[in-house]
């Protein structure tokens, strides 16, 4: 076990003792050099990123979701009380790619486009049409948090046209990536 060095023994004077405290001071209200600051976000953060998509978000925040497994859970169990669209099911049994979601108000089709093998057609399907979402949430254990503003509906149909390899569509074909859209 090691020694607590008493710095006071050291001062010749009471003036050397102050200076010597606050010397210890200043250094304790240094800031950190920025490589040592890591940002911390509140439940309000994860909040506003969830429920305004016109508000950017706070800055790192989507790529600590993306790193801080618990961070990410947290977003996850938020979307799932304020989205009005989620899925069903996790489909974390489902072996191979995904082509087709189903949720709560929405089904999802992923399809290649025929002119074009390096894009991917996101074709959402909605059931009730006077519940038009904005904004689409892909949460992904390895990818993140990705949140996607939609275009209006038409008929009833939202579509995106995404790079067939992009991360979000790797994430969209991922059966344990969960969607949500408010």
């Amino acid at each position: 076990m090691t020694e607590q060095k008493n710095y006071w023994d050291e001062a010749e004077s009471s003036a050397e003792a102050i200076f010597i405290a606050c010397d210890a001071l200043a250094s304790l209200h240094a800031p950190l050099p920025e490589s040592e600051v890591k940002p911390h976000f509140c439940f309000n953060d994860l909040y506003a990123y969830a429920t305004d998509p016109d508000l950017p978000p706070k800055q790192g925040l989507v790529q600590t979701i993306s790193t801080n497994p618990k961070l990410r859970n947290d977003m996850r169990l938020l979307l799932e009380r304020v989205a009005p669209m989620r899925p069903i099911s996790r489909a974390a049994a489902s072996s191979g790619s995904t082509t087709t979601r189903f949720g709560t108000g929405f089904q999802m089709t992923l399809r290649e486009s025929h002119a074009d093998r390096d894009q991917l057609y996101v074709i959402i399907t909605l059931h009730d049409q006077a519940c038009v979402p904005n904004t689409l949430f892909v949460i992904n254990d390895t990818e993140g948090c990705n949140r996607v503003p939609l275009p209006e509906p038409s008929d009833g149909t939202v579509q995106l046209l995404l790079g067939a390899t992009s991360t979000l569509a790797v994430a969209l074909r991922d059966p344990k990536t969960d969607v949500f859209m408010r």
